[in-house]
């Protein structure tokens, strides 16, 4: 052989082994990078996300579903006193009870639960701080009741059929009257809907209307997102697990956010606390899809979902 040909098989040799580990540019190297990691068996993660999840299209909807997270909350629904409702700022149905939104906005959210995917349940945020949402439904239970022809009942079916979502999360953190959103979460259980409450305060009203829901309709509420941050910074899973039966609550954080991204945490920082609760909580939750956006350069979706899936 000779030496030029040895020379040309050395080269060949030491580029094959180096490249093993790099990245090529389609992408097919790290293969490791690129799968998704899931939940353990009888945990969950979920995102909460706002204006992204209407306007942010195709690329959204790919980005949720290859994040990791199995659940994605939706956030969040705004009553009126006629019925109609908003999603944030955005009219999604009218006080006749059409959907009045974009008209694409099903197609996409279709999608989420198409395999391939990490996403097997849509839940739809009600309420917000200072929203008026859970007085209006409390306000039209007291007119109309909560029967198949009330306004209430026709919206929400609606935004149901559109979102294709499985579960009401309800974000109640000015009304707190327990009578109406025990009537409310009857109403929902006699649709085929599951219930996931999402504390941050008030322990007695949640404990209140998870035990007279329990005691009706056991069942339907099947999930506590405990707030973790802001006003919920000091609450402590396990003290708040003995409220709920034998649910086990989720871990919520915020992820980086806020001017220049310096608040809130990172993804390492959130599997370290997904990690130190792990024996106290079902799943673990992001507050919030948005700021992921904002802040992408602290982490991905794929990179939260993972701190949370790999040390749950």
């Amino acid at each position: 052989m000779s030496i030029l040909k040895k020379l040309l098989y050395i080269l060949i040799f030491v580029g094959t082994v180096s490249c093993n580990s790099c990245d090529k540019s389609d992408g097919t190297a790290n293969k490791k990078d690129e799968a998704i990691s899931n939940a353990p068996d009888g945990k969950y993660s979920a995102i909460f996300g706002g204006g992204p999840f209407y306007s942010g299209g195709m690329e959204v909807i790919n980005d949720l579903k290859s994040s990791g997270f199995s659940t994605v909350i939706v956030w969040t629904i705004h009553i009126n006193e006629d019925g109609s409702m908003k999603y944030n700022d955005t009219p999604i149905i009218n006080a006749d009870g059409d959907y009045i939104g974009d008209p694409e906005w099903k197609s996409r959210l279709e999608q989420l639960t198409v395999a391939p995917t990490s996403v097997d349940r849509i839940e739809l945020g009600i309420g917000a701080w200072e929203a008026k949402s859970w007085q209006v439904i409390k306000d039209l239970i007291a007119t109309e009741g909560t029967g198949p022809e009330t306004k209430l009942y026709k919206a929400i079916q609606k935004l149901i059929d559109i979102t294709g979502a499985t579960a009401i999360n309800y974000d109640d953190e000015v009304t707190y009257d327990v009578a109406s959103t025990v009537d409310f979460t009857l109403m929902l259980a006699d649709m085929g809907l599951k219930v996931g409450l999402c504390p941050y305060t008030k322990t007695e009203y949640w404990k209140s209307v998870y035990e007279q829901v329990e005691a009706k309709k056991p069942g339907t509420i099947d999930r506590v997102y405990l707030q973790c941050y802001a006003g919920g910074a000091l609450n402590k899973p396990e003290e708040w697990n003995q409220h709920f039966g034998n649910l086990k609550v989720s871990y919520g954080l915020w992820c980086r956010n806020g001017e220049n991204c310096q608040n809130g945490d990172n993804p390492v920082a959130i599997g370290k606390k997904i990690s130190k609760e792990k024996a106290n909580i079902d799943g673990g939750f992001i507050w919030l899809y948005d700021d992921i956006q904002k802040c992408k350069a602290f982490g991905k979706s794929s990179s939260y979902a993972k701190a949370i899936n790999e040390n749950l």
